[in-house]
């Protein structure tokens, strides 16, 4: 019974591969329970309050405040709607609905990368790693929609082939959140790893004084410039909400490198595969091309009439 409902549930959904329909409610499973699980984060009181510790003193200033709430907001709109994308049945039968979803979701992530690089500039710390992956990160999705755009209307299978990689590289955000939750365990058990904070960073996040001068007295000596001085923070996931937000500052960089290689990495694989062919010509491109030379080939010439 079992296996007859998942043949029947892939029939209806338009999918020709056994594996289709496992591989797109795991992967889409995925990336829609991510994009439901921050939902919350669309009220802007939520937001502040969900954000990693230290996060919100940047984000609440003028550059940011526009551009990290748009990216949330777009990011999770463009997330649940480019699941329909993937539908065959829907690009088959319903190929309006799928045409005009398509530029409504490319006008949600688009930009919500856009804002998301500006945003990049202090997430974390703003360390130098931490940005350039989100620089990487906001190119290559962009990239990515742009070729799949170009392609819309000369090369389907292109087309979708690059919506694919873009979406897949869109993902990397759920990967990252797994390597940063087991890595910021592991440098807690280590013990000797530490973030940087600002003075007036810390103390918006580390409001009580008589703890700050103990653990940090350079930012409360008197005379000093707390938008000119630095501390160390211990990454401690364990402790208060400085040492976990340092652990996190710590780690992230480093999760969306990995996260980043994987995702280009495994979404090469997949494109390339005949998994990735539904309903498309062909199982390969070597033998749609084959095919669509010898119809060239067998096809009469065109003779133009004599003026």
């Amino acid at each position: 019974p079992g296996g007859a409902a998942y043949r029947t549930i892939s029939g209806i959904l338009g999918f020709k591969e056994q594996q289709s329909l496992l591989l797109y409610f795991v992967f889409g499973g995925a990336l829609l329970g991510y994009c439901l699980f921050h939902a919350p984060m669309m009220n802007m009181k939520t937001m502040e309050r969900l954000t990693v510790p230290g996060e919100w003193f940047w984000f609440s200033k003028n550059g940011f405040k526009v551009a990290y709430p748009m990216h949330v907001y777009l990011s999770i709109i463009g997330g649940i709607f480019v699941l329909l994308q993937f539908i065959p049945a829907i690009r088959r039968r319903a190929v309006l609905l799928h045409r005009l979803n398509g530029y409504f979701v490319l006008l949600c992530l688009i930009p919500a990368n856009v804002c998301g690089s500006i945003a990049g500039y202090r997430s974390f710390g703003g360390e130098i790693n931490a940005q350039s992956a989100y620089y990487t990160l906001g190119i290559g999705i962009i990239f990515c929609f742009a070729a799949g755009l170009f392609n819309v209307k000369s090369n389907t299978r292109e087309h979708r082939r690059w919506m694919i990689r873009g979406v897949v590289i869109f993902s990397c955000a759920i990967t990252t959140r797994v390597i940063v939750v087991i890595a910021r365990l592991v440098v807690t058990a280590i013990g000797n790893y530490h973030a940087v904070f600002r003075c007036d960073e810390l103390l918006s996040v580390q409001t009580d004084i008589s703890t700050v001068s103990q653990q940090y007295p350079s930012c409360v000596a008197q005379g000093v410039d707390l938008s000119k001085t630095y501390v160390a923070v211990t990454a401690d996931a364990k402790s208060d909400s400085l040492g976990f937000g340092s652990s996190i500052r710590v780690t992230q960089g480093m999760a969306l490198w990995y996260a980043i290689l994987m995702h280009v990495a495994l979404g090469e694989v997949y494109v390339r595969s005949p998994v990735s062919s539904h309903g498309m010509p062909g199982d390969s491109s070597f033998l749609y091309l084959a095919s669509r030379d010898r119809g060239r080939e067998l096809r009469p010439p065109r003779v133009c009439p004599r003026t």
